[in-house]
């Protein structure tokens, strides 16, 4: 497969070391002459310095014969205007720009879903362009996505009822020195242990790896059988019903109108027989004319302007006296370092804000619970569409060492119609659910499990191993 990233700022280093990774052909355009040179120092793709808008540059490059084009500039009109400019010589590219403002995000959606008779008729997309990605939007969907469980762990929603929960084996727990193989024999085991995170290392594991408290375990459970999983690891299970937002920008207000909107199904339900009880929203900013703009459109969100870190504005208004504090400010430093205090103070849950994945261990350290970086939920979203169109979604754990993959089992694909036994590959991947085209059911496979064409699969796989996409149909 062969992509170009335009703009080999922090995100698009990160989206060309996973492309390399992955044995893909890939061409990274920066103008910058020291964003050039880091880049030709650490990834082994072609580096090019010039401007990547110019189609003159992108042809001498090889777009012709280019499968994908991701625009990353630091400028919206130039991701826009370069994937018009290839749409309009080469239609078949794939585009995806990342697009900051939320303007033009959201504007190009409403358009698009107003029209939506038009463009199924094959017409191009607006502007050329396949895919936008905002990272706001993406950072506020994972956040929503963490709330909406409780904020026990990091959770990836998988088909049906599943999901995947990353939690700490507590000390003295029912799992605590076990090896896997005897899970089973627990009288309230339901659940799959997807991956392992200990002393460093990431594994997926066999019937003989032993669980230690401290080990960091992705496991696989219906969100409805969450709560009775979090008391054989050890973990809280808390209702959030005060919450407080610290940060008022897009990201927070994002998540504000999404938390106050109908609360769907979620493990917050599965606590209480007749629904989720009553959340009191606290919303905490610096700024004046945010706080206003937030106080007239959130009518039920108490807004105070402040400083959170001061002393008195937490004893007056009893902020260390809530159930979960969700800190998405600008600065991500910030996010970490306060959540880190307020937890300290008696919050109970906290959510953070992070640039990247690589403070996820700073974060568990000063006792942050869930850290969401904000650049690998854009990498993930990117990657997902890069996958191809039988792939859905993509995410990445453990460091990235490990995704988490919903794809669909192409026709002709090598693994269809044949038993997971015969294509199971130990240490590289491991099969979770199958959706079963015909009739919907989603199963737990075993090894005698076939999976058929148009089956939706979901896999826990090792970054980086191209056949195993390959087996069900995917592009790597």
């Amino acid at each position: 497969m062969k992509v170009f990233v335009i703009g080999a700022g922090f995100t698009g280093g990160q989206l060309a070391r996973t492309l390399v990774a992955e044995g893909c052909n890939v061409v990274l355009i920066d103008r910058d002459a020291e964003r050039v040179r880091q880049a030709r120092n650490q990834l082994d793709c072609t580096v090019i310095q010039s401007d990547g808008n110019s189609l003159a540059v992108l042809e001498e490059a090889g777009i012709a014969s280019a499968d994908a084009l991701v625009t990353l500039t630091e400028d919206d009109e130039i991701n826009m205007i370069t994937c018009s400019l290839v749409d309009a010589v080469y239609p078949k590219v794939l585009k995806i720009a990342r697009v900051r403002n939320y303007a033009y995000y959201a504007g190009a959606a409403a358009m698009a879903r107003q029209h939506a008779a038009a463009f199924a008729e094959g017409r191009r997309p607006l502007f050329g362009i396949d895919y936008m990605v905002n990272p706001d939007v993406e950072a506020a969907n994972a956040i929503c996505g963490v709330i909406e469980h409780g904020a026990v762990g990091g959770m990836v929603d998988l088909v049906g009822d599943y999901a995947i929960v990353t939690l700490s084996v507590a000390a003295g727990s029912s799992l605590d020195g076990e090896p896997v193989w005897r899970l089973a024999s627990l009288p309230d085991w339901k659940y799959l242990v997807a991956y392992v995170e200990s002393g460093g290392e990431t594994t997926l594991p066999s019937g003989d790896t032993v669980l230690k408290a401290g080990d960091r375990i992705g496991v696989l459970t219906a969100k409805s059988c969450l709560p009775e999983l979090l008391k054989l690891v050890g973990g809280a299970g808390d209702v959030p019903r005060r919450v407080v937002v610290m940060g008022a920008g897009r990201i927070g207000t994002l998540v504000l109108e999404r938390q106050l909107a109908q609360p769907r199904a979620s493990f917050l339900s599965a606590l209480f027989q007749n629904g989720v009880p009553e959340r009191e929203f606290i919303l905490v900013d610096e700024g004046e004319a945010r706080c206003q703009e937030a106080a007239e459109r959130f009518k039920r969100v108490r807004v105070l302007r402040g400083d959170i870190a001061e002393s008195e504005l937490i004893r007056e208004e009893r902020l260390d006296d809530c159930d979960l504090l969700v800190a998405v400010s600008e600065s991500y430093e910030r996010n970490l370092v306060l959540a880190a205090y307020l937890k300290s103070r008696g919050v109970r849950k906290t959510v953070a804000l992070s640039a990247s994945y690589k403070f996820d261990d700073v974060a568990r350290k000063l006792g942050v619970d869930v850290a969401v970086p904000m650049r690998a939920t854009v990498v993930d979203s990117i990657m997902s569409h890069l996958r191809g169109r039988n792939v859905t979604s993509v995410h990445t754990v453990c460091g990235r060492n490990f995704e988490i993959v919903s794809c669909e089992v192409a026709k002709g694909a090598r693994a269809a119609g044949r038993c997971l036994k015969d294509i199971a590959s130990h240490g590289e991947f491991v099969l979770l659910l199958v959706r079963r085209g015909a009739d919907g059911k989603v199963e737990v496979p075993h090894g005698n499990s076939v999976v058929q064409a148009g089956d939706q699969v979901v896999l826990v796989m090792k970054s980086g191993v191209r056949r195993i996409l390959q087996l069900f149909g995917g592009k790597v």
